[in-house]
């Protein structure tokens, strides 16, 4: 049932409920169960949606709706014609869907680039604590270099010939 609340404040809001900036954040928010209805998000809402969802976001189990409470609650099943208007006017948040999957697509491309860079100092700190001899044979290297590093290091014969 807690799955459902937080689905429910997702499709309202086009938000989730616990978000922190980061992991660790975002953890204390869930087991605090920490998160309120921003105005931004929840302006067009209803009372008895987010009633709805309070009763489905409540740490103890035993607290909160069960499934046949919650199918009975007067947002998913309106007792009378006012109920069935307001529960109209909670509909899903596409606004908010887009804007916070754009906020997703750009942390995403934050970090891919911050990965990136930290890909590239760590490999040029290898680069450049290598000893010169792993450096030889390179593709800048000239044939005319090459040709003159083997004549210094003969083949070995084997012993057998």
């Amino acid at each position: 049932m807690w799955s459902i609340g937080v689905i429910t404040y997702i499709l309202l809001s086009g938000a989730s409920p616990f978000l922190g900036d980061t992991k660790q954040e975002t953890l204390a928010n869930i087991t605090a169960v920490s998160y309120n209805f921003d105005e931004e998000f929840f302006s067009q809402t209803s009372e008895l949606a987010k009633d709805f969802i309070r009763k489905l976001l409540v740490k103890e189990t035993r607290k909160r709706l069960t499934i046949q409470e919650a199918l009975s609650h007067p947002w998913i099943t309106p007792v009378d014609h006012q109920q069935a208007l307001v529960r109209r006017e909670s509909a899903v948040n596409l606004e908010n869907f887009k804007k916070q999957y754009v906020r997703r697509r750009w942390k995403l491309s934050f970090s891919i680039v911050s990965l990136c860079n930290h890909l590239t100092r760590s490999l040029m700190k290898k680069v450049h604590l290598r000893p010169d001899a792993d450096l030889r044979n390179c593709d800048s290297d000239t044939e005319e270099d090459i040709t003159k590093r083997k004549a210094l290091h003969p083949r070995r014969r084997s012993s057998t010939s």
